[in-house]
């Protein structure tokens, strides 16, 4: 009888921890979302300071310019796949995104050259998400 007891409290806890590592495994990959395009971001200021210019050579995921490209550390960074949950919770909004399936990141240079330009998460749900957007903030 005692070991139904304990095989039932330790279903219990399995029960009650399994829904929760798969809500940590997505927050995880929303964190690589937010890290890698604050990286992407980090990089364009550092290009700005450097060549006292934006980037403009973004013609494909890779950033087109390679002195851009180059800022990245480690290279162009890829999404997680699966699925990924990002709180807001930054911009003082408890609303939670929930996306999946992104397949990159895409710089688009600003019109002119004395702005920056915009970074977007392409793919699956969602397209055309800027880092202000995912974050909470009102987008440019």
């Amino acid at each position: 009888m005692e070991l139904v007891v304990v095989i039932a409290i330790i279903g219990i806890l399995a029960g009650m921890a399994i829904p929760r590592f798969l809500d940590a495994t997505a927050s995880a990959r929303g964190a690589k979302v937010v890290a890698d395009m604050r990286t992407i971001q980090s990089a364009e200021v550092i290009y700005y300071a450097k060549y006292a210019k934006y980037p403009t050579d973004t013609s494909s995921n890779t950033g087109g310019d390679t002195n851009f490209t180059a800022l990245v550390q480690g290279g162009w960074p890829v999404p997680p796949s699966g699925t990924f949950t990002i709180s807001q919770t930054l911009a003082g909004n408890n609303a939670v995104t929930e996306g999946k399936g992104a397949t990159g990141y895409t710089y688009t240079a600003a019109a002119t050259t004395g702005d920056p330009g915009t970074l977007t998460l392409t793919g699956g749900d969602q397209d055309g998400k800027t880092l202000t957007e995912l974050l909470g903030g009102t987008a440019n």
